[in-house]
């Protein structure tokens, strides 16, 4: 009986410690990136995968404008396949170019099914010409209880349908949590291989200063997604800041600069300036892992240190 006892535990750890390195394996560690650093310069070992930002929609919404900087893209997309990474166009963005958060250009395409044709039409050209591993919508955002939702459902299936018959993947940038999740659908979840939550930039409002990241908003951001939202857990990638701010929407300093200045890598508040430091990405990656989530994501990984203060690399030591 002892005998029979002692095997069941040596399989049952067994299938635990294949189960946790199959886990560990498919953890994605998606980093945006704008091209302020050359290629060459990031840390790919660290990495799943790049997304490159941004491709802007031109002003009638349904085209893109010329990417800036192609080459450093295209180099990018060479050296991230390379090392067997996946780089990503990303869309959108806030600052799309109206100014920040104004979205017009996306709903004037997503509105008519023509619009949706022709933008589908050409993203899918710009994914062979730039021979990208996928696409990541970054509208910010659909509005709730309103046609724009539907659209936003309309666009995410024609787009994810083109880009998974060339073997491509579909994510999107979502909010962290509240009204204006509410304009994702979750019929758009069955077609997005994943959603990046933006679990950053909670200070606006308030008329003190608050830390716009803290470790209590991954737990609520994956809360909304996951528990109230429906969304799987394994499509959820949880969003970390390589950066920090001063509160009420005022940005501070990029983590390297801060380390530079004499900021501790184990706190998060430096001179009127929240950030996340090792130990609280650790424990962000940590939960990440927890809940069963896809990985984690960061804005952006060029403002990371390269020493041991590394958050890619603290996020590396909790994987």
């Amino acid at each position: 009986m002892k005998i029979k006892l002692l095997l069941l535990s040596l399989v049952l750890i067994h299938f635990t410690t294949v189960s946790s390195l199959a886990q560990s394996k498919d953890f994605k560690v998606v980093g945006y990136y704008t091209p302020s650093v050359p290629p060459e310069k990031l840390p790919m070992h660290l990495l799943t995968h790049i997304n490159y930002s941004f491709a802007i929609p031109a002003k009638s919404g349904d085209t893109l404008l010329p990417l800036g900087q192609p080459e450093n893209l295209k180099t990018l997309v060479k050296i991230a396949h390379q090392h067997k990474k996946s780089v990503f166009i990303s869309i959108g963005g806030w600052g799309i170019g109206d100014g920040g958060g104004d979205d017009t250009r996306f709903h004037k395409m997503a509105e008519r099914p023509e619009g949706r044709h022709t933008f589908v039409k050409n993203v899918m050209q710009f994914v062979k010409t730039y021979q990208v591993d996928g696409v990541d919508l970054d509208w910010e955002y659909p509005d709730e209880d309103s046609p724009s939702a539907d659209h936003y459902v309309s666009l995410v299936s024609e787009l994810a349908d083109s880009l998974h018959k060339k073997g491509k993947k579909l994510t999107a940038a979502v909010i962290s949590y509240g009204v204006k999740g509410g304009g994702i659908k979750k019929a758009a979840f069955d077609k997005m291989d994943w959603l990046n939550l933006m679990a950053y930039d909670a200070d606006y409002g308030p008329s003190y200063v608050v830390a716009h990241s803290p470790y209590s908003l991954a737990l609520k951001s994956l809360d909304y997604w996951i528990k109230e939202r429906g969304l799987p857990a394994h499509k959820a990638v949880l969003g970390l800041p390589f950066y920090a701010k001063k509160g009420m929407g005022n940005y501070g300093p990029g983590y390297s600069d801060l380390i530079k200045d004499g900021a501790s890598p184990y706190d998060d508040y430096w001179k009127g300036s929240f950030y996340n430091g090792t130990i609280t990405i650790e424990n962000k990656t940590k939960l990440a892992k927890q809940r069963g989530c896809g990985g984690v994501m960061i804005w952006e990984i060029a403002l990371d240190t390269t020493d041991d203060t590394s958050l890619l690399k603290a996020i590396q030591r909790s994987k």
